[in-house]
């Protein structure tokens, strides 16, 4: 059979052949992949190792709240708190950080302790008062009458301008110290505070953001990095005008849900953690000054032209000026101003003053609750706050105390004021025991496993009594009110709320007036700054100090012991607190009781603790230890502290240790010895004071 030319077409096919740039494309894309997942590798490799540096370096993690202090005999440990802590979460204000009391407790908890554990802001801590007359001294004074079988413990921790979060932080620290109860009472700073949405942390808008900066801030380069910035110097500004950011705040502003938002996540976190772990959380609401503080923002008037502005301000001040006479007419004008600006704080407030003067109490109280939520500076908690704070509590089983309503109820006219408040969040000495009472209150009618005894409620003394057991006196109480008329000198107060630092500056006034010579030099001390050169000292120390060298023996004991409870319970001045406090007692012409003198053997085994961690590198541990073993009448003892104390002393207090040891060592036959101590203090810098101990027997 022939061929054709056709039949080459019938021929099979021949292979395609592969195209170059196509086998390239995917070798460089797998090239790339492979590129790319090296450099990866490389990069966490580098960074790994950085960040491995960095720990080694002693960077990175955060500082614990709680740190242990060292252990007794019974292998039981002395845990202290630590500012290290909850200074860490002041990042962008390393030079101000908010503080914490300094505290003290033992772990494992002592047997028969019922340990109540308070966490929350400046308003927990019971600023303006010293830790004696917060409400947790309140708290633990009232439990003990009620639980006279238990020791009652109150850990306050309470910390100077933070907001929820870092509150959920150092409550979550503390459930691993055993608590029997939480008490939570925050909400006013968040907006300004650490991680406030308004404050200088503008990382503090979301709770999803707040703990990816709070995780990335531990890591060691971030920290190290941040060591490289120089701090920024301190200023004359209070802690919260420092932390403020963003100072005006419309009421449709986004941060004002971001707030709420914030506030309901970590209080419900604190909740569920609370319950996690078995233990009761009381949360309270925050009450605020609704009724004497007037607005602190300037008022939202965008919306206005420049002649209605000026007519709304025409009515206020019209208004302002009829109140005292004519509250009706005031109220008529103030209803002008408020048909042109509805939303004008400064409007509504003026607006709760006239019904007030017209006995309208619910409607004046309504009217004060709205300048609050309206005022665009707010140092006070908004209803939407409050509200979180409610449902947070409600809807994870905590234990709700509505101390705002209870305020409320408390306050004469139906809306708070002077009479419970400091400033604008601050509770007063008398609304400090209401906190309190509140709290226990709550107790007896919660589901909860010690419970306070509802029929003995009624019988607690008043709120005069209970301060005055807790040491109530009236240079704690002008400490407050300097504290306020500081805080009232801010520049927005001064302009908005001229009233608030007049009403501090009468109280401090009058006290300085009254107090004898002597009491005004222990105060004009305490005022002076450059004695406060590592901790500030209780004024009642100071003045206690003034009272004992000018013979006020009953006062300066009384005094003592009020400045003993606010200084740290294992530290010297602890120690010379306890010592002087009987002192100054048996100068008076007492003689010690068998409480006074347990009170001297348990300073005594807390000086020897001090001691035996290295924690007396001056000496004065050993010191007030031989005084108080003296006092005690126990001369064998005194000597072997006072021996131990003297090559640590400095010249000032070694004449004062060396007059004490010199007695003892005569009562005890041994004036040899005495003698020795005489002659080496004569060839030194104080010859003359030993000089004077030659001529005693």
């Amino acid at each position: 059979m022939g061929t054709s030319d056709n039949d080459e077409t019938l021929a099979p096919p021949a292979a395609p052949r592969a195209q170059p740039h196509a086998r390239s494309g995917r070798l460089q894309r797998h090239r790339r992949l492979v590129l790319l997942l090296v450099s990866f590798v490389l990069t966490l490799l580098i960074v790994g190792s950085i960040e491995i540096a960095c720990r080694i370096a002693g960077f990175g993690g955060y500082r614990p709240t709680f740190v242990e202090a060292g252990r007794f005999p019974d292998g039981s440990a002395l845990i202290v708190t630590d500012h290290g802590g909850p200074n860490s979460y002041f990042f962008t204000n390393r030079s101000n950080p908010g503080s914490l009391d300094p505290t003290a407790f033992v772990s494992p908890k002592p047997a028969k302790t019922f340990r109540i554990v308070i966490v929350g802001e400046s308003a927990a801590k019971g600023n303006p008062y010293i830790r004696p007359l917060s409400a947790g001294a309140f708290l633990q004074r009232m439990l003990a009458d009620q639980w006279p079988d238990r020791q009652v413990e109150v850990i306050n921790l309470g910390v100077t301008a933070v907001a929820s979060f870092p509150v959920l932080g150092i409550l979550t620290e503390a459930l691993d110290h055993e608590p029997d109860l939480v008490i939570a009472y925050l909400g006013n700073n968040e907006f300004y505070g650490a991680y406030g949405v308004a404050s200088l942390h503008s990382a503090g808008r979301s709770p999803w953001m707040i703990r990816l900066i709070r995780a990335t801030r531990s890591l060691g380069i971030a920290q190290m990095i941040d060591s490289w910035r120089p701090a920024p110097p301190n200023t004359a500004r209070t802690l919260m005008e420092t932390m403020m950011g963003q100072s005006s705040i419309a009421p449709d502003d986004p941060l004002r849900s971001a707030a709420e938002r914030n506030l309901e996540t970590f209080v419900g976190a604190m909740v569920d953690r609370c319950a996690g772990r078995g233990v009761p959380i009381v949360v309270c609401t925050p009450p605020s000054n609704e009724r004497d503080l007037a607005p602190l923002g300037a008022p939202s008037v965008e919306s206005l032209g420049d002649a209605e502005r000026a007519k709304v301000q025409e009515f206020i001040e019209r208004a302002r000026g009829a109140l005292p006479a004519d509250p009706a007419a005031a109220l008529a004008l103030i209803d002008e101003a408020l048909h042109l600006a509805p939303n004008h704080a400064t409007v509504h407030y003026v607006r709760g003053q006239a019904l007030l003067r017209a006995d309208r109490k619910a409607e004046s109280a309504s009217a004060f609750r709205k300048a609050v939520d309206l005022d665009s500076m707010p140092w006070r908690p908004p209803s939407s706050s409050v509200e979180a704070i409610r449902r947070a509590a409600r809807a994870g089983g905590g234990i709700l105390c509505d101390l705002e309503a209870a305020f409320h109820e408390a306050s004469p006219e139906g809306s708070t004021g002077w009479e419970l408040m400091d400033d604008h969040v601050h509770a007063s000495l008398r609304g400090q025991f209401l906190i309190a009472r509140s709290i226990a209150e709550k107790l007896a009618t919660a589901p909860f496993a010690a419970p306070v005894d509802a029929s003995r409620l009624p019988a607690l003394a008043s709120w005069e009594s209970y301060a005055a057991r807790l040491g109530d006196n009236v240079y704690e109480r002008f400490a407050a009110s300097h504290a306020m008329r500081l805080l009232a000198g801010i520049p927005f107060f001064q302009q908005t709320n001229p009233g608030f630092l007049e009403h501090h500056q009468e109280i401090c006034t009058k006290i300085e007036r009254s107090a004898s010579i002597f009491a005004r030099m222990g105060m004009q001390q305490w005022l002076d700054v450059t004695t406060h050169a590592t901790e500030e000292r209780p004024i009642s120390g100071w003045v206690a100090e003034a009272c004992l060298q000018n013979g006020a023996f009953d006062e300066a004991a009384r005094l003592f012991r009020c400045a003993h409870g606010a200084v740290l319970p294992y530290g010297t001045w602890d120690l010379e607190y306890t010592y002087k406090s009987l002192m100054a007692s048996v100068k008076g012409g007492h003689r010690l009781d068998a409480e006074d003198l347990q009170a001297a053997a348990k300073a005594i085994e807390r000086a020897s603790f001090l001691i035996a961690h290295d924690r007396s590198p001056s000496g004065a541990a050993e010191f007030w230890a031989g005084l108080l073993h003296q006092i005690r009448g126990e001369l064998e003892p005194s000597i072997t502290f006072f021996e131990g104390a003297r090559p640590k002393l400095p010249p000032g207090s070694l004449v004062t240790a060396d007059e004490a040891l010199v007695r003892a060592y005569w009562a005890t036959g041994r004036a040899d010895r005495a003698a020795a101590i005489i002659d080496e203090g004569l060839r030194g810098p104080n010859a003359n004071a030993y000089r004077a101990l030659m001529r005693q027997p």
